[in-house]
């Protein structure tokens, strides 16, 4: 709607009004059917301020006053030892995305909220705990393949080689070539040895 100066000068004289109140008396002093948000904003547009804004004025106090930190139970408010109705149970598996897009299993094996990656758990059941530096991978690549004989422990300087040098290698052959890198890694380390001495 274009405003002509009338209505201007009508809403400047009712400037303190409401504005869901100064927009029924617009409409009907001038026949119109102006939503209180479009009146609202033509009102801001002119510079006319209304108190009853829902800003706080300067000087009010705030209903809140002098409960920082204090919150007051309502109905939706945890009770003391509920247990909200998302929670995995121990043994519970979930598949989820770690930082690079890639799916990964996971089991919980223990509260409150503790996690491990299902193909790491399902090596140490069989193997026990996982030695330092080493991790378990997968022959086929498929992070969600974690039977056992698609798992296989490398250390952390085995893995860097087999991504370096076999990465696109057939499963099939994953072990061999893990050992060709174990031989590798034994002769560069006994070369190392003899040419400090």
């Amino acid at each position: 709607m274009k405003y002509l100066k009338i209505h201007e000068d009508f809403l400047r004289r009712h400037e303190t009004t409401p504005r869901k109140e100064l927009a029924k008396l617009f409409n009907a002093k001038f026949k119109k059917d102006i939503p209180h948000g479009a009146l609202a904003q033509k009102c801001r547009k002119l510079g006319l301020v209304c108190p009853n804004n829902g800003c706080f004025q300067k000087g009010s106090i705030p209903a809140n006053k002098g409960t920082k930190g204090l919150m007051k139970a309502n109905k939706t408010t945890f009770k003391k030892g509920d247990t909200p109705p998302n929670v995995k149970k121990v043994g519970s598996i979930v598949t989820r995305k770690d930082k690079n897009g890639y799916l990964y299993m996971r089991i919980k094996i223990a509260e409150p909220n503790i996690w491990q990656g299902l193909h790491a758990y399902i090596w140490e059941r069989k193997y026990g705990k996982i030695p330092k530096d080493h991790c378990v991978i997968f022959k086929d690549k498929n992070p969600l393949n974690t039977r056992l004989d698609n798992l296989m422990l490398v250390s952390r300087v085995e893995l860097v080689r087999l991504n370096q040098k076999y990465s696109d290698i057939d499963e099939s052959l994953k072990e061999t070539a893990l050992q060709v890198v174990k031989v590798s890694n034994a002769v560069n380390k006994k070369r190392n040895n003899n040419a400090m001495l």
